[in-house]
C-alpha cells in the first residue's frame, strides 16, 4: 500500500490481485447477479484509485476497499437494476470431514433453507451479514467498511439474526 501512495501503479495492481476475489464476493452477495457484480467489483477498484488520497494507511485497506465495494453495490441495487442476493454457503461451522451421502443432502437442504430466508432480508441487512460472516470482518471493520457507527453494525446484525430465525421457523411450520 506504501508503494501505491507513492505513486507505484504496479503495486495497485497487486491490490487489485489480492483483494479482487473478496471484492468481487462482497459484490456478488449484495447484487446477486454476477456480471453486475464484475462491473461493481471494477467501479469500486476504479473509485478507491481515483481516492487513494483519502486513504488513511494508519487502518487497514481491506475495510476501506470493501466499503467502497458495498457502496458501489447498494447503489446499484437500489437503482432498481438489482435483484435480491443469497449467500452461496453457510459462514459459521466447516462442514465435518467424515460425512456420509445422507448428511451431505440434510446439510444442503438447510442451508437452501437459509439461503432463502437471507435473500428475503432488507439489503443492508444482507450486506452486515455477508461482511461479518462471509468475508468474517470484525465488528469495527464491518462499521468502517459500511460507514455506520458500530451500535448500527449490532442492531442490524442482531436484527438480521431474529429475522432469519423467525422466517427460518415459519419455513418449517409450512412443510410438517
Amino acid at each position: 500500500m506504501q508503494r501505491c501512495l507513492s505513486g507505484d501503479a504496479d503495486a495497485y495492481e497487486a491490490l487489485v490481485e489480492r483483494y479482487g476475489g473478496r471484492v468481487y464476493n462482497v459484490a456478488l452477495r449484495i447484487t446477486h447477479e454476477p456480471e453486475a457484480a464484475r462491473d461493481c467489483a471494477q467501479d469500486a477498484f476504479i473509485r478507491a484509485y481515483r481516492a487513494l488520497h483519502q486513504y488513511d494507511p494508519a487502518y487497514p485497506f481491506g475495510p476501506w476497499l470493501f466499503r467502497i465495494t458495498t457502496n458501489a453495490s447498494l447503489n446499484f441495487v437500489q437503482r432498481g437494476r438489482g435483484r435480491e442476493i443469497t449467500v452461496e454457503e453457510l459462514p459459521d461451522r466447516p462442514e465435518p470431514l467424515e460425512t456420509g451421502p445422507e448428511l451431505s443432502a440434510v446439510r444442503r437442504e438447510d442451508v437452501q433453507e437459509v439461503l432463502d430466508a437471507m435473500a428475503l432480508l432488507p439489503p443492508a441487512y444482507r450486506a452486515a451479514l455477508t461482511l461479518r460472516h462471509m468475508q468474517q470482518l470484525s465488528y469495527q471493520e464491518v462499521a468502517d467498511a459500511l460507514g455506520i457507527p458500530l451500535g448500527t453494525v449490532k442492531t442490524h446484525l442482531h436484527r438480521a439474526r431474529a429475522a432469519l430465525k423467525t422466517k427460518l421457523a415459519e419455513r418449517r411450520g409450512t412443510r410438517s
